[in-house]
């Protein structure tokens, strides 16, 4: 291992150690803070909680976002267990957090006297760091650290919105003669994954499954929650229901296997102090008919997706978490159209979106010194560098224009601003599958290193 990757290792060890779940980044942010002022730069941060760091006259400025997706033990605000095996990363029962450790360490442990970098709050939640950006910078290059393919340079990426959908479900009285069966259900085997880079991989939506479940039985609904994070496909259930018929002999456990073999284990319970339950109808239909995948695509990949993010029941209003993606504008607001038409044929069902964002569509030129250095650091590693723009959301045209903005309200006419997306192999990020291939994140650091302290600038 070389020994700037070996420093990088070093460095995402220790952020790895640290708690930093979304919306509860205050322990990552106080350590960045500080070991950049160990490391002799001038730290500057905002409301927003983004930090800047510099030394002397920067040529690029290396970005990264420093939250993660916690599933699994990290959501209990706790570090994260490393495990090294088969020359990948994993970690001990939780997402990794390579989205974005990785760039991060690479940030902290490059030994460039002149540079810039740039480390954002709440990316994973809403990109709320950028949107709120009150921080300048210098360079005319931006490097952003959070693509998820050695082969790719990603050049632009979709956009965004978060929908919720409320509907109210009227409550009926348990007639406990009529369904005298309840059973307690919860969800494994389903895979889960990144919703934007692995939405076309046909992993199974473990929402969409329980909506084609709930189709093969008569029932009433007890409690019914699912799903993690908005940006990442659903794994776990947890629901009561209440049937007139048994769905299994001797008052044994019961399995639904799903097309893809995952499944739903369905246990017997006994519970005295229900009083009243929902028909499954309406929820049901809206499972069912809201596709959660691809609606897009072309030959350069996946234009517009959906996924059914999260359930969640209080009383008897039940919500829906669906994040949607699109590389066009266009085609982000036909899905949210396409969703409010539909939803308007449900009684008592109400629709809101928010955070929405638009894609950040191709700007640099493909003759630009800095991507033509990029990719011939690219092919003296062997690797024949893909440019593309990614089905995933990246914080680049967001940055972009608060940092353009930014230098607008200082008086600085400096309206060049090129940003390009590179990073190693990450494989399912935002679940616990998550892993880092170790072979493709020491090419990644010897083509940054080489990149950074080579680079001339415009």
């Amino acid at each position: 291992m070389n020994d700037f990757a070996a420093r990088t290792l070093a460095e995402f060890e220790a952020l790895c150690a640290i708690p930093h779940c979304s919306f509860h980044t205050q322990d990552m942010f106080s350590y960045l803070c500080t070991q950049l002022a160990q490391k002799g730069y001038e730290v500057l941060s905002d409301e927003a909680k983004n930090i800047y760091a510099k030394k002397g006259k920067p040529k690029v400025c290396l970005q990264s976002h420093y939250d993660m997706v916690c599933v699994g033990d990290s959501m209990q605000h706790k570090g994260v267990q490393i495990i090294q095996k088969d020359n990948f990363l994993y970690a001990k029962n939780s997402s990794l957090g390579a989205d974005n450790g990785i760039g991060m360490a690479c940030m902290l442990a490059q030994d460039m006297t002149d540079i810039e970098l740039l480390f954002t709050n709440d990316e994973e939640v809403g990109m709320i760091g950028a949107n709120h950006l009150a921080l300048n910078i210098e360079s005319s290059l931006l490097l952003n650290l959070d693509s998820e393919d050695i082969t790719e340079i990603v050049l632009g990426c979709a956009g965004g919105a978060d929908i919720e959908i409320s509907l109210t479900l009227p409550l009926e009285p348990i007639n406990q003669k009529t369904h005298p069966y309840m059973y307690h259900i919860r969800a494994e085997g389903f895979q889960g994954g990144h919703s934007g880079i692995e939405i076309h991989k046909d992993k199974e939506n473990v929402i969409s499954e329980f909506g084609f479940f709930l189709s093969t039985i008569e029932a009433y609904i007890v409690s019914l929650n699912a799903g993690e994070k908005r940006n990442s496909i659903p794994v776990g259930l947890d629901s009561i229901i209440l049937c007139p018929t048994p769905l299994s002999t001797d008052n044994k456990p019961f399995i639904y296997t799903t097309p893809k073999k995952a499944y739903f284990h369905i246990t017997p319970i006994t519970e005295s102090a229900l009083h009243y339950a929902y028909a499954k109808d309406s929820v049901q239909a809206l499972l069912c008919t809201i596709h959660s995948g691809v609606y897009a695509a072309s030959h350069q990949g996946i234009l517009s997706s959906l996924n059914l993010s999260i359930l969640s029941q209080k009383d008897n209003v039940l919500k829906l978490i669906i994040m949607a993606r699109a590389n066009t504008d266009m085609l982000l607001k036909r899905t949210i159209k396409r969703l409010e038409i539909m939803t308007s044929l449900y009684p008592h069902c109400d629709i809101q979106v928010s955070g929405y964002y638009s894609p950040w569509e191709k700007s640099i030129d493909d003759n630009h010194p800095a991507l033509r250095h990029l990719c011939q650091l690219y092919e003296k590693h062997n690797i024949s560098p893909h440019l593309t723009q990614i089905h995933a959301g990246l914080e680049c045209g967001i940055l972009k224009k608060q940092i353009l903005l930014q230098r607008k309200q200082s008086g600085l006419c400096n309206t060049e601003l090129n940003i390009i997306s590179i990073g190693p192999t990450i494989h399912a990020p935002h679940s616990e599958y998550e892993r880092l291939d170790l072979a493709h994140f020491q090419t990644f650091c010897a083509i940054l290193y080489d990149f950074i302290h080579s680079y001339q600038g415009v």
